[in-house]
């Protein structure tokens, strides 16, 4: 079973430059990494999130946090990283909520992000020889 075990921001960046009653037309890019400590069960994971506008307005949310998971016996790797990722991502999504409203705007919610764990691949691109892999 997968635990979340604590997590931190390492930067939050947020720019709101847009006129106010500008529509925006938001769109994500999603990067998450994990790096597995197979000998004591435990993971870390690297999420980075973009919110930014498709037409280029002067609005982006940018965030990089890390996160320290346990898991069980058992677990497989690529459902580690789905499982890991949807506990850490509800409270990524609220500090989202909560900075933009600091901007004078509505708080942003952004929508619910699922993985799909048939499509996560293990390890780095071939080739790759990184002792966090």
């Amino acid at each position: 079973m997968v635990e979340l075990r604590g997590f931190k921001v390492n930067s939050l960046e947020v720019e709101n430059r847009a006129v106010p009653g500008t529509e925006l037309k938001l769109q994500n890019q999603v990067k998450y990494n994990v790096n597995y400590m197979d000998g004591e069960k435990k993971c870390i994971g690297l999420l980075e999130l973009r919110v930014l506008d498709a037409d280029h307005q002067p609005f982006n949310v940018k965030i990089d946090a890390v996160a320290e998971f346990s898991y069980g016996e058992n677990d497989e790797k690529p459902e580690i990283h789905t499982a890991s990722f949807d506990q850490l991502f509800p409270f990524i999504r609220e500090i989202i909520h909560n900075v933009t409203g600091y901007t004078g705007m509505p708080g942003l919610l952004i929508p619910i992000i699922k993985l799909n764990k048939d499509t996560v691949k293990v390890g780095g691109p071939s080739g790759e020889n990184s002792p966090l892999n």
